[in-house]
């Protein structure tokens, strides 16, 4: 029988990453969430552009939040400031904004999601007279996002091949036995429980560049083990055993994986219940924390016989500084046209409609 572990849902305060763009597409981990939420009330929020569902859920949290309710909201990537999942733990209630491309899926309409439309908040009317200049931006937004998709991938391929010419060099078993002492010094014993792994993202693309929820890593775990590892393949290997080791000793764990791989190993693995906070960093992206325990994946790594694929190394390294630089730019160039939309789609919405829905949603829920 599956147990669940402690971790619940009394961590998601933490602000993470609803949705992001990856070397697969526009990916989102709300479909996640419903394994965590099979009692609770799914709201999936269809409101086109112009911030309308974002609108809609600060005014629920709002709402709530003077009540004395906890809220735990998730925000969009790269439009930070806006809401794309809200959770009411009290009310067991899960609101999110299914906008494409990071739509939901809807397993069991009405028994477990709701579709709640907000078209009758918008003058259609106004729209269908900018229908031209909407398409244009839409298209616009969509070939950015689908472009800064493929160069993802373009510098995927690159890491996977540093990470090919480096595997031959590196000691498997030293990380095995590594993990085994990091977990016996840091986990509890084993407690006849199966933890539970839910995913996030810690990271985002954006058109400034690679994004961290910085500040949720020291708030939700105070003891942070960083891994410098130039190489990408000690980290995801030791913070993969060491997911298991927590899992199987009963432990909760949030796993963040990597934009270039988001369904593969961790790149960074937050165990809140005892406060562990496992974190990879390397030359493209320092991450540096007070107190840190720092760890070097060099010890990994057998570096005479690294030497003999430095110019290899090198080239996918430049290459793929070189295509991200340029992923970033497409998403630069999609957040504009995104912005542009939003204004058009906000020029025909009646927000003070959204704020009366809002509150018509959880009173009358």
């Amino acid at each position: 029988m599956r147990t669940r572990g402690a971790l619940g849902l009394e961590f998601d305060t933490y602000h993470f990453f609803a949705r992001s763009n990856t070397a697969h597409g526009c990916v989102t981990f709300l479909n996640e969430h419903h394994k965590q939420t099979d009692d609770w009330r799914i709201v999936l929020i269809k409101s086109g552009f112009g911030g309308a569902s974002s609108a809609l859920m600060r005014t629920v949290m709002e709402s709530c939040q003077s009540a004395g309710e906890k809220t735990s909201p998730e925000w969009d990537a790269p439009g930070r400031e806006r809401i794309c999942a809200l959770r009411l733990p009290e009310r067991k209630l899960l609101l999110a904004d299914a906008e494409h491309p990071f739509a939901a899926d809807v397993r069991l309409p009405g028994a477990r999601e709701e579709l709640f439309s907000l078209d009758l908040c918008r003058d259609n009317a106004q729209l269908r007279a900018k229908r031209e200049k909407i398409h244009s931006l839409h298209c616009a937004w969509l070939e950015s996002i689908n472009r800064a998709s493929r160069f993802l991938r373009a510098a995927k391929a690159m890491k996977r091949d540093i990470g090919f010419a480096a595997k031959d060099s590196t000691d498997f078993s030293k990380m095995e036995h590594f993990a085994s002492r990091m977990a016996h010094k840091h986990l509890p014993p084993p407690n006849g429980c199966i933890g539970e792994e839910t995913k996030r993202f810690l990271t985002s693309v954006s058109g400034h560049g690679l994004l961290l929820r910085r500040s949720a890593i020291p708030d939700l775990c105070p003891h942070i083990v960083t891994m410098e590892d130039d190489y990408g393949i000690a980290a995801p290997v030791v913070w993969g055993l060491m997911r298991a080791y927590a899992i199987g000793n009963g432990l909760d764990v949030i796993v963040c994986p990597c934009l270039l791989d988001p369904f593969g190993s961790p790149e960074h693995l937050l165990i809140p219940t005892i406060g562990l906070a496992c974190i990879t960093a390397n030359k493209r992206h320092p991450i540096d924390f007070d107190h840190a325990q720092h760890v070097q994946a060099s010890r990994f790594y057998q570096k005479e016989d690294l030497r003999s694929h430095k110019c290899r190394i090198a080239f996918c390294r430049r290459s793929m500084r070189e295509l991200l630089a340029e992923a970033y730019a497409s998403q630069a160039q999609a957040e504009d046209a995104k912005r542009e939309l939003d204004v058009v789609y906000a020029q025909a919405t009646d927000f003070a409609c959204v704020e009366r829905m809002g509150k018509k949603l959880i009173d009358h829920g």
